[in-house]
């Protein structure tokens, strides 16, 4: 006998009372107090039944109904038998959509890396050809101011002898190699080369104008001769190369025209320098890049009647695609 039959007779015969005087003060059938105190609950019609002569029971008998038919219930749970789908041994999953699916995602990462490294590869063999062929120039006239790329390479003739100066790399900065040393130059720097270590530079350089690590856009540089190399006047010339003549204007038509630029020197001085304010207006649409203290460019697509206004402490450099399209006023600032 469980817990509940036992409960309930154990606290019946406390008390003094017999089945019959319950069935009469409860109205419960006599065979159902016997079965509930024998826990034969097969004779009930359903559980509904069950439940309320198990709450009537043990609120006559002053015992708390709720535990009682917890408890009850926790009877059938333990009654209901277990499923048949939990008899059965487990399925053994197949590892086959695994497998296949870990090879398509494997193909799938592959197909990722080789197109994202294909572009570059492109990319890298496309600016190779756009990339003009080295040319070798001679200095022969006092200042010498082109577009230069990597390769290019400037010939000097001084006291019988002849020096070369190689533009080595065009990165963060411009190296240039001369026979003595390479030298690195930063925008807007100049510097003094010296060709036969004799402490007297025979040569200067200035950067104007390059972009930072792309060298296939070149490096603008102005090469001045010192007096004692004793240049007259004269037109730079470029020297002709060993090479086939219909081969070279081959190698000519497939190489772009390097741009010209021409320069206007606004103000020059060696005071120091003073901040001012530089305002620009649009007439007309352009493409406008400027460069304020040797900090990082800004560059925009302005319209007509767009007004720019930016300060300089030191310097500043300025673009334009259109210099028509750009009206400049300087104004002294502080």
């Amino acid at each position: 006998m469980n817990a509940i039959g036992e409960q309930f007779k154990t606290v019946r015969e406390t008390k003094g009372l017999t089945l019959d005087q319950v069935a009469d003060d409860t109205n419960i059938a006599k065979r159902y107090l016997a079965a509930i105190e024998n826990e034969d609950f097969s004779v009930f019609p359903g559980d509904p039944y069950i439940v309320g002569f198990l709450r009537n029971y043990a609120e006559y008998l002053s015992i708390d109904p709720q535990a009682i038919i917890q408890s009850f219930r926790g009877i059938r749970i333990q009654e209901q038998p277990v499923p048949f789908d939990a008899l059965l041994k487990p399925r053994k999953i197949p590892i086959w959509p695994f497998i296949a699916g870990g090879a398509l995602i494997v193909a799938v990462i592959a197909s990722l890396i080789l197109f994202s490294f294909s572009p570059s590869a492109d990319r890298n063999s496309a600016a190779a050809l756009a990339r003009p062929a080295p040319v070798k120039y001679e200095l022969n006239q006092p200042q010498l101011e082109k577009r230069f790329y990597e390769g290019d390479s400037i010939l000097i003739r001084y006291q019988g002898d002849q020096y070369l100066l190689l533009i080595r790399q065009i990165s963060d900065r411009v190296a240039i190699e001369s026979p003595v040393a390479t030298m690195r130059f930063m925008m807007g720097e100049e510097g003094s080369i010296d060709l036969d270590k004799d402490n007297r530079p025979e040569l200067t350089a200035f950067i104007s104008d390059f972009q930072k690590d792309q060298p296939d856009k070149g490096a603008l540089i102005r090469f001045s001769a010192s007096e004692v190399l004793g240049l007259a006047s004269a037109t730079a010339t470029e020297v002709a190369t060993d090479v086939d003549t219909a081969a070279a204007g081959d190698a000519l038509g497939s190489v772009p025209d390097r741009p010209s630029i021409q320069q206007s020197v606004v103000f020059q001085g060696k005071r120091s320098p003073h901040p001012f304010v530089l305002n620009v207006t649009f007439r007309n649409y352009a493409l406008f890049r400027h460069e304020i203290d040797r900090k990082d460019r800004v560059e925009a697509y302005y319209h007509k009647g767009d007004q720019i206004t930016v300060t300089a402490n030191n310097a500043a450099k300025i673009w334009a695609s259109n210099a028509a399209a750009a009206k400049v006023t300087i104004e002294a600032s502080g």
